[in-house]
């Protein structure tokens, strides 16, 4: 069956489903059509994400839809335009995306620029959770994280509300693959990166590959930082300034591992990494001991460890208060 036969059946089936009268036998047939090829169950799951979006578009009061732009450019003594009903109008859309599918040569979703596949991803504390996307792209969320997925025809856009994530992005340069975090972007179109956004920064670094970072998305002429392998950007969430880090291989999504490394990494850095892991704040009480460069291994599992090892690297002293923050003092 050729596939403008099979988006005309898919476009019946969701019709059919959403009108009155529709059975439980009508159910079992259709189940038992989707069960027949996963492509069905492709086409048809597309078309339900094309009639979502189509549903947003407004009618008028009376719940008829017009060609506005075409009937504003008849002289008045024209006839009216065709008043449609939703569902007439839905059908003919999605009659029309069948045709698409074939006479242009690539989806109808293409065209349209409408999702093909979405879906919103949260991690719980404690939870490491790898998402393999269908461009052959993969994702590894970190603890405490939530990610959203949209692709279209067009594009591959994704945000991440908050915690981190370590991204292998599938090569495709008629698709970019957009992350948007906060106010910021990273665009990329094959690489491997790794993305951090908690307040009070949002912190790319790149192993493969190269992207784009903006770290101020909707500014009149937003600045564009290109980041290689080896390198890395540190953005002010509140102020959107940018800082070039260095970034390790074995430090780029290290915490996949369990294990956090540290390459005369300043403390402040290492305080704010490691009290995400922690669930307490780590304070540093001097200015100048917050610029003092460590290194060294931490475990995500403990990393309690790591801050009383400190004082045998550094002239610090390292106490759990009774809130269960952590504060280094300087023992100078």
């Amino acid at each position: 069956m050729n596939l403008i036969s099979l988006h005309e059946q898919a476009a019946q089936w969701f019709l059919r489903r959403s009108e009155p009268g529709w059975t439980g036998a009508d159910e079992r047939d259709l189940n038992a059509w989707l069960d027949a090829s996963p492509q069905h169950r492709q086409i048809y799951g597309s078309m339900a994400l094309t009639a979502h979006d189509l549903q947003q578009i407004p009618l008028a009061q009376d719940g008829a839809w017009r060609p506005q732009a075409a009937a504003a450019a008849q002289p008045l003594s024209a006839p009216a335009a065709p008043r449609w009903n939703r569902r007439t109008w839905l059908s003919s859309a999605l009659a029309a995306g069948a045709v698409l599918a074939v006479g242009a040569g690539y989806g109808w979703q293409r065209w349209l620029d409408l999702p093909s596949y979405t879906i919103a991803v949260a991690t719980a504390p404690g939870e490491i959770r790898v998402l393999d996307l269908p461009d052959g792209s993969s994702v590894t969320l970190n603890h405490t994280s939530k990610l959203t997925v949209r692709y279209s025809g067009r594009r591959r856009a994704l945000t991440l509300d908050s915690g981190e994530a370590f991204f292998k992005v599938a090569h495709d340069e008629t698709r970019p693959f957009t992350v948007d975090s906060g106010a910021s972007q990273v665009k990329v179109l094959g690489t491997i990166f790794n993305l951090r956004t908690s307040a009070p920064q949002t912190v790319v670094k790149v192993l493969e590959g190269r992207v784009e970072v903006r770290p101020v998305l909707d500014a009149a002429h937003a600045q564009v930082h290109v980041l290689n392998p080896g390198s890395g950007l540190s953005i002010d969430t509140a102020t959107g300034r940018a800082r070039r880090l260095s970034a390790a291989a074995e430090s780029v999504g290290d915490w996949r591992s369990g294990h956090l490394h540290f390459s005369s990494t300043p403390l402040s850095e290492v305080a704010s990494e490691l009290q995400r892991y922690l669930g307490q704040p780590v304070l540093i009480d001097d200015p100048a001991l917050a610029a003092q460069a460590i290194s060294g291994l931490a475990a995500t599992s403990n990393p309690g460890v790591f801050l009383q090892a400190l004082p045998a690297a550094l002239p610090v002293q390292v106490r759990q208060l009774a809130d269960g923050s952590w504060r280094i003092s300087s023992t100078r």
